[in-house]
C-alpha cells in the first residue's frame, strides 16, 4: 500500500511500538512492554483521520469510557479497522461512541474522518491508539496478520510506513489522491457448492458472488481468468461493472470431465493480470449420478429440478417462464423465426413478430405472425415455405405465357 499520513492534526506520542525490553524505534524506552501500536495523547473529541484510503473491515461503537483491564471492543473500545489492500490495515482505537465511525464495508479516502478520540476500552485516559498491521486476511479476522512498527529507525524497522516521517511527527499530507487499488474478495458460491456430484460429459453453470474490495472501479478489461486445474471447457469471461464495495455475480458454463474430485481455480484480472482472492469450483465427477429422482440422467447437484425429467442441463429452452436448461437464466430474450421476421420471448410468452402479417400477403408462414409453430422455427423452414408458396404463381405465369405463343 501507499505510505500513511499522520492520523491526527497534532498530538503528543505517549508510547511507541515496543521492540522488546521496552525499546522503541529510536532505541529509547518511550513505550511499554508488549505495546503493538502508537499511542497519541489528545483531548476528547479530537478528529481522527484515515491514514490512507481503503474500506472499513471492522468497527465497534457504543461503548462508554473504559478503564485499565476493560475488554470492551476486545480492549480497543470503539474502533475502526481500515483495510488498504495487499494485507495492509490500520486500526484507530479507544474512540468516543457515536463520533462518526464509518459503516462496515464503507469506502474511505485518505484524510477522511473516521471518528473522534476518546478513552473507551482498555484505556487510562483520552488518546488514540494507532496500529499498523501487515499480512491481514481480506476475508478473515481484522486482527489476523501481525502488527508492525510504522517508524524506521536503528531499533525499528528498515522501512518507514509514513509518507514523511520527519523527526517523529509524520506529515499530515495525503500527497494527492492515492492511486486506485485493484482487489477482489469471495463472498459466496451461488451454485455448485464444493463437493457437488456432476456427471461426466454434462454441462453445469458455476456462479460465484464476488465483492470489489479494492478502491478502483471495475469496468472494461476486468475479467475472470482461469489460473489452475481443469478449465472444464470454460473461457475467460467479462465481469460486470462494479464500484468499490459492490458485489457482482460471475457465471461460467462448464462441462464435467475427468474422474473423481476435480478443482478448477479462477481469479479476477485486469487486462489479464490477476489480483485478489482465487476462487474455485470443486466437483466430484462420476459416470452416473448416485441420486436421480426424475431419471433424466443428471443428479440434483446439476439438475435445477430433479422432479421434472424435462428439465436438466442441455435441455431445449422453451418460452414458458421456466429455466429448462438449468443455465441460471430464464427464457427472456429467446428468439424464433416468424413470417419474414422474428419474435422474442418475454415473460414466458412470445411477443409479436417483427414483420407485420400484412407484409406477407401470400401467406407463406401459414401459422401467422403470432401463433408460430415450435419454439425455434428455423429460417430454413421459413424459406422453404416461401418457395412452396411461390410455385403456384410460377405455374400460372408459365401457363399464361404458353397460351400467348400458341
Amino acid at each position: 500500500a501507499d505510505p500513511y499520513r499522520w492520523p491526527l492534526d497534532g498530538g503528543t506520542v505517549t508510547a511507541y511500538y515496543d521492540h522488546g525490553n521496552t525499546t522503541d524505534w529510536r532505541c529509547q524506552s518511550h513505550t511499554y512492554s508488549g505495546h503493538r501500536g502508537t499511542d497519541v495523547g489528545v483531548p476528547r473529541q479530537t478528529q481522527v483521520y484515515a491514514a490512507l484510503g481503503g474500506w472499513v473491515k471492522h468497527r465497534t461503537d457504543g461503548f462508554g469510557d473504559g478503564y485499565l483491564g476493560s475488554t470492551d471492543g476486545g480492549g480497543f473500545g470503539n474502533l475502526a479497522a481500515i483495510f488498504h489492500g495487499d494485507g495492509d490495515e490500520t486500526i484507530y482505537a479507544h474512540m468516543s461512541a457515536g463520533s462518526g465511525i464509518p459503516a462496515l464495508g464503507a469506502t474511505v479516502a485518505c484524510g477522511a474522518p473516521v471518528g473522534r478520540s476518546g478513552t473507551s476500552g482498555n484505556s487510562s485516559g483520552p488518546h488514540l491508539h494507532f496500529e499498523t498491521r501487515v499480512g491481514v486476511s481480506e476475508t478473515g479476522s481484522y486482527y489476523s496478520g501481525a502488527a508492525d512498527d510504522p517508524y524506521a529507525g536503528e531499533c525499528g524497522g528498515p522501512i518507514s510506513y509514513w509518507r514523511d516521517q520527519g523527526t517523529g511527527m509524520p506529515s499530515t499530507s495525503c500527497g494527492g489522491p492515492p492511486p486506485p487499488v485493484d482487489d477482489a474478495a469471495f463472498v459466496a458460491d451461488v451454485t455448485i457448492p464444493d463437493g457437488t456430484e456432476v456427471v461426466a460429459g454434462t454441462t453445469f453453470v458455476k456462479i460465484w458472488r464476488l465483492r470489489n474490495s479494492g478502491t478502483s472501479s471495475w469496468s472494461d478489461g476486468y475479467t475472470l481468468e482461469h489460473v489452475d486445474g481443469p478449465a472444464f471447457g470454460a473461457n475467460a469471461v467479462a465481469i460486470a461493472a462494479a464500484a468499490p464495495g459492490d458485489e457482482v455475480e460471475v457465471a461460467l458454463t462448464m462441462t464435467a470431465a475427468g474422474e473423481g474430485t476435480q478443482r478448477s481455480s479462477w481469479q479476477v484480472a485486469r487486462d489479464g493480470a490477476g489480483f485478489g482472492q482465487v476462487v474455485w469450483t470443486e466437483v466430484v465427477v462420476v459416470a452416473a449420478p448416485s441420486n436421480d429422482a426424475d431419471g433424466d440422467g443428471v443428479g440434483p447437484g446439476q439438475d435445477c429440478d430433479d422432479d421434472d425429467a424435462t428439465i436438466f442441463p442441455g435441455a431445449e429452452e422453451r418460452c414458458d417462464g421456466v429455466d429448462g436448461d438449468c443455465d441460471g437464466a430464464g427464457d427472456d430474450g429467446l428468439v424464433r423465426a416468424c413470417c419474414d421476421g422474428t419474435a422474442t420471448c418475454s415473460g414466458g410468452a412470445w411477443g409479436a413478430c417483427s414483420v407485420p402479417c400484412e407484409e406477407d400477403p401470400d401467406g407463406a408462414a401459414s401459422a401467422g405472425c403470432d401463433a408460430g409453430g415450435g419454439e425455434h422455427t428455423s429460417g430454413a423452414i421459413v424459406l422453404a415455405l416461401l418457395v412452396l408458396a411461390a410455385v403456384p404463381a410460377i405455374r400460372r405465369a408459365s401457363a399464361r405465357s404458353g397460351s400467348r405463343s400458341a
